[in-house]
């Protein structure tokens, strides 16, 4: 789940991995107050504590675990913003290529791209939505923010991908077919 939303908002494997990285080394050298008591902290058996209180707070660290990947992916592209003037700095020759996964269709494709197009607070949203099977309520809880406003990025996100998917369509990247459900064509 780390890595997958690490990759989602990174887009690259070596940046997803060192967010992962910092995100279980923060779990290890200081976990969050309520997974342990301060002398299990101290003495560093905190894992052990949680692994004998089974499961209780399991939604407890998967919140925490999300809140706090998704922190480190914003100071990843802080980062990479203040040093966005070095790379510009790179000749056309010098970097390497954009490595772009390999899709089975041309939609997949099409969606990847339109994904990575949207902003970063509907792209997190769409993410732990459709990805990570999260309701609106428990994103609201791990972002931070309300209910409605988790609802509304959802539904700016929806247009802005089918306003994109539909550019591809009539740039011909994508072929009209019938839908599985009868009701029309659908993007493929």
């Amino acid at each position: 789940m780390v890595y997958r939303i690490a990759l989602n908002q990174t887009r690259r494997v070596p940046d997803a991995e060192d967010v992962v990285q910092a995100v279980f080394l923060k779990l290890y050298e200081k976990p969050p107050a309520w997974l342990c008591d301060k002398a299990e902290r101290d003495s560093g058996r905190a894992m052990a504590a949680e692994a004998e209180r089974g499961a209780a707070c399991d939604e407890r660290l998967r919140a925490w675990l999300i809140r706090v990947t998704v922190n480190e992916c914003k100071s990843l592209w802080r980062s990479l913003w203040r040093q966005r003037v070095e790379l510009r700095e790179i000749r056309d020759g010098d970097a390497p290529p954009f490595e772009e996964p390999a899709f089975a269709e041309p939609a997949h494709e099409a969606l990847y791209a339109a994904l990575g197009t949207l902003p970063e607070k509907c792209r997190i949203v769409v993410h732990l939505f459709y990805f990570e099977d999260m309701g609106t309520r428990e994103i609201a809880e791990v972002l931070g923010i309300k209910e409605p406003t988790v609802r509304t990025r959802l539904v700016r996100a929806r247009k802005l991908l089918k306003q994109s998917l539909k550019e591809a369509w009539e740039d011909e990247q994508l072929k009209p077919v019938q839908s599985h459900d009868g009701r029309g064509p659908c993007l493929c």
